[in-house]
């Protein structure tokens, strides 16, 4: 999943930094050529969308488990191992 992430992390990010510096003046695109990639742009958007709204959920559905098991966790630990943990933690 992290790698899937970062894969998709850095395609867009490539995407979105390339099509930043195209546009008609720099590139002496003609209109047509500019809505293309204006359009493709978009299209991007519309179908890597839905993945990062999965990955978000994903992403709070993890923390929410992470919490429960480290509830159990802590309550399982007697007040001495709570303190110890805790100062394990500030080091």
């Amino acid at each position: 999943m992290k790698i899937c992430y970062s894969l998709l992390l850095a395609v867009l990010i490539n995407f979105n930094a390339a099509t930043a510096e195209i546009n008609a003046e720099n590139l002496n695109l003609t209109p047509e050529q500019n809505q293309k990639i204006l359009q493709l742009k978009e299209d991007l958007k519309a179908e890597i969308q839905p993945m990062w709204e999965e990955i978000e959920s994903n992403k709070r559905r993890i923390m929410e488990i992470e919490k429960s098991y480290f509830e159990k966790f802590w309550n399982t630990l007697t007040e001495e191992q709570k303190q110890k943990f805790a100062d394990l933690n500030r080091q």
